[in-house]
This record gives structure tokens, C-alpha cells and sequence, in this order.
């Protein structure tokens, strides 16, 4: 991460507060537009991703005194644009719509441009159960095992095919309403009860969206995820030139510098504030703390006093969408030698892989991504194992990649010690549990992030959360 010279620092300090004093008249909470009068106050914002970027540039634009810390050596969190790779891949989060209003107006307000993704290709190779289909022949297919009522849904929509029709939420809270409760059950369960096969099961486990498996997600938040994907625009956007430039500006905004290479080890909350130790043996002091970690990171910091209860039980048992990624260097248009698609999908442990285009629509690279039971098999390998691995099983998939692929680059967020999986999930029992609860403030310290998100998906869950954290502090200082 480059230094910035002072006076561009206090320039771009400046026009964040003017630009940002809108936003939090326009978007945060009644209370916070009405503080007219804010006693000098301190923040120390744990995390510089999204959601600690933007409470610390809502809190700074009310003159409030902000420290930002991260563990890693970058801004950015789980944005993360791999840009010495060809095609400038996301090992984070991948895309927006405009349906991201809290994102696109930050980005416009920072002068950070946003374009149209490059539409990926319709055309899809399936590889299952040994065999390479073309969607129009699945349902045809020898591959095909499905039950006869299945066999014309091709698999990676056999998840919507059973949640879509049935799917009760009236919008994109009603997931938190004891209403719907009946349905915080293993969403296999659900799907059994639904008639599916065990086949379907099998490959509805095959690049679970957002979730470890079926087995130990709860179905009433495969109905909310379901809910979000119905209102999402057809429009996919990214931030030109890589979604890290988001983050990097807003970083670069701020009126002090995001201290790096902080990891956090415990948090105190006194009556009249708070102290932060980090592992360098650095400690700061604040009134009050903004959290973002992933739960579960925060489930190795001490926290004095301790957390209680269903927030307590929260942190502890959250749990986190395991995922692995594979980058991949393509030599020669080896999809050009056997005429198949490039995007693939297979019950293979590389699940899903698809490619990445610059604005020509040429090939740059390629990604295999897997998910949860996949991603664990490839965390347990050598750096080595995996390269061979993945290579021999691309072959086996597709014959024409031998010669033609390299490793390029693996991206474990499983194993990411600043992040311990890619985003967080609700197990069956969870939501019912303590989602209402696991936000709350406790004490001195308020926390955000995109598993605090109620109605947002995606980047966007990052912002609404640093948003209402911004606002619960800008309550108690008015």
C-alpha cells in the first residue's frame, strides 16, 4: 500500500467531509441528521474493509475523532483485487448492481467510477458423474441420475427450483420475523421434505451459494438469500480498474492514515472508554470501538468484560462459507481445440470455473472456485499437491487444458487468519437463536460488518452495517 503525501491526505480529508456530511443527512438513521451538536468524541474503528471505512468516514464527517486499524497490510478487508494477475481477477467480493444505493453513491461522491461487468457466457460444460454435458443435452444425458421430475432442471438451478415457487418472504426483512421461524431447519430437511432426490441433494452440495452445505445451513436463510436474487438488477457493475479501488479511496479519504498491520488481541470497556491491545504490543484508547471482524476472528480476541449470553453464543458459533479459489493462467485457447464452452460446471472439487475477460472479450485467466467440503480438501494440501492436482484434475475434466494452464494464484479465505472464511452464514437454529441479538452493543464497544446486515446483499451488507454502527454512536454523543 503506497503513503500518500500529508497535504493530498488533508485535501481529500476535506472534500470526504463535505461530500460524506450528505450521505449521512440522506442515508443514516433520523437521529443522526438531527445531531446538531456533537461533544468532542474518539473512535477506534477494528477493520478496514468496507463496513469500517464507512463508519469511520460517517463518524469523521461529524467531526468525531477516528483511528482505523487492520491486521493485514492492505486496506480493503474481503475486497481484494488480485491486480498482478492477468485480467485483474476478485478474490473478494465480485459485483454490483444499482441496486447497491448507499455503494454507488459513496462511489460517486469519491469520484471512484463504476462500469459494466463484461456478461459471462451463457453457454455452460457440465462435468458429471464422469462425463461433459452441454446444458441442452442434460436432460437427455447418461450423467443425468436425477428423479424424472427433475431431469429437465439443469443443476446449478436445482436450489432455486425448489426455493423460488415456495419461497414465503415478503421482502428483504421478513427473514428476522418469528413468523417464518418454522423454517430455521437444516435445509436439507427442507428439500427432503420438497420431494428431492438424493441425487438432487448431492448436487444442490456442489457450490452451495453463500453456505458450507445443506446439511448445516439453516433453509430459512436459503429463503432469504433466494428473496435478494429475485430483486437484484440483471445489470452487473464493478469499480473500473478492480473493486480494491473502492476501499483505497475511501482509505485515502480519511483524515488520519488506516494504521496496518494491527491484529487486534483484546478489548477492554471501561466506564469512560475504551482500550485496544494489539499483538505489537501498540494499545489505544477511544470512548468508544467500532468492531467489523468477521466472528470468526472475534471469537480469539478477549473481551473485557466478557460478551454474554446469545451474543456471546453468537461470536462462538457463527459460521463462515468456507472458500477456496484456484487462479489460472491459460497458455492457449485450449476451449478453441475442443469446442466446448469455457465456463464449466462439475461435481468435481473445483466446482465452478469460469473466465475472466478484459474489454475485448478476450481470455485472461481463469478461476476455479470452491466451496465449503471442495474448499477443505484444498486447504489440506501442499502448495505443491494442489498445483499438481488441480492441473491433473483439469485434464481429466477437459483433456484440451493439458499444456495450456498454469497456477497462478491460490486464494484461501478458509484459511485467511484476518478473515476465516468468505462470509458468514446462519445454521439451522441460528436465526431464531440470536441474529436480533448478536449486533447489539455491548458496552463501549459497537459492532458492524457484513454478518450485522439485515436487508442488504453483498458489498452493500458491508455499508448498511457501518452505517447503522455510525449512527448508534452518533446517538449517544448528541
Amino acid at each position: 500500500m503506497t503513503t500518500r503525501g500529508l497535504n493530498r491526505r488533508k485535501f481529500l480529508g476535506r472534500m470526504a467531509q463535505s461530500a460524506l456530511a450528505t450521505l449521512v443527512v440522506g442515508r443514516a438513521s433520523k437521529q443522526i441528521a438531527a445531531s446538531a451538536s456533537i461533544k468532542p468524541t474518539s473512535v477506534v474503528v477494528i477493520g478496514a474493509g468496507l463496513s469500517g471505512l464507512y463508519s469511520a468516514l460517517l463518524l469523521e464527517a461529524k467531526g468525531i475523532s477516528v483511528t482505523v486499524l487492520e491486521a493485514r497490510d492492505r486496506v480493503g478487508g474481503r475486497i481484494y483485487t488480485l491486480d498482478d494477475l492477468p485480467g485483474k481477477p476478485e478474490a473478494g467480493g465480485q459485483s454490483l448492481s444499482e441496486t447497491y444505493q448507499r455503494l454507488l453513491t459513496l462511489a460517486q461522491k469519491l469520484k471512484v467510477p463504476v462500469e459494466p461487468l463484461q456478461q459471462l457466457d451463457r453457454a455452460l460444460l457440465l462435468h458429471i458423474n464422469g462425463q461433459s454435458v452441454l446444458t441442452p443435452d442434460w436432460s437427455k444425458s447418461m450423467a443425468n441420475q436425477l428423479a424424472e421430475s427433475e431431469r429437465s432442471i439443469v443443476p446449478p438451478r436445482l436450489l432455486t427450483h425448489y426455493l423460488h415457487p415456495n419461497n414465503p418472504l415478503e421482502d428483504a426483512t421478513a427473514w428476522r420475523s418469528p413468523t417464518h421461524f418454522d423454517l430455521d431447519i437444516p435445509l436439507d430437511d427442507y428439500m427432503l421434505a420438497q420431494g428431492a432426490s438424493p441425487e438432487a441433494l448431492r448436487l444442490m452440495n456442489v457450490y452451495p451459494f453463500s453456505m458450507n452445505s445443506l446439511e448445516t445451513a439453516s433453509a430459512l436463510w436459503a429463503f432469504k438469500n433466494d428473496q435478494q436474487v429475485q430483486t437484484l438488477s440483471k445489470t452487473m457493475m464493478h469499480v473500473k480498474g478492480g473493486n480494491s479501488r473502492l476501499p483505497e479511496q475511501m482509505a485515502a479519504s480519511l483524515n488520519s492514515v488506516v494504521q496496518t498491520k494491527k491484529v487486534v488481541t483484546a478489548i477492554r470497556s471501561q466506564e469512560t472508554g475504551v482500550q485496544v491491545y494489539c499483538s505489537d504490543g501498540s494499545t489505544f484508547q477511544a470512548d468508544y470501538v467500532v468492531c467489523t471482524l468477521p466472528f470468526s476472528v472475534l471469537r480469539q480476541v478477549e473481551i473485557d468484560p466478557p460478551l454474554e449470553g446469545a451474543q456471546a453464543e453468537a461470536v462462538q458459533e457463527l459460521p463462515y462459507t468456507i472458500v477456496t479459489q484456484v487462479h489460472v493462467s491459460v497458455t492457449n485457447p485450449f476451449w478453441e481445440e475442443d469446442g466446448y464452452p469455457i465456463r464449466m460446471w462439475t461435481d468435481s472439487v473445483l466446482e465452478l470455473v469460469f473466465p475472466h475477460k478484459d474489454a475485448s472479450g478476450e481470455v485472461q485467466s481463469l478461476t476455479c472456485w470452491a466451496n465449503g467440503a471442495s474448499a477443505k480438501k484444498l486447504d489440506a494440501m501442499s502448495e505443491q499437491e494442489l498445483g499438481q492436482f488441480v492441473k491433473a484434475e483439469l485434464k481429466r475434466i477437459r483433456p484440451a487444458t493439458e499444456g495450456n494452464v498454469e497456477i497462478a494464484r491460490v486464494v484461501s479465505w478458509g484459511s485467511d487468519p484476518y478473515a476465516q472464511g468468505a462470509y458468514a452464514h446462519f445454521a439451522p437454529g441460528q436465526i431464531r437463536g440470536f441474529q436480533n441479538k448478536m449486533a447489539k452493543p455491548w458496552n463501549r464497544i459497537h459492532f458492524a460488518g457484513e454478518h450485522t446486515a439485515i436487508a442488504s446483499p453483498g458489498m452493500e451488507s458491508a455499508l448498511e452495517s457501518g452505517e447503522r454502527v455510525a449512527g448508534e454512536i452518533l446517538v449517544r454523543v448528541a
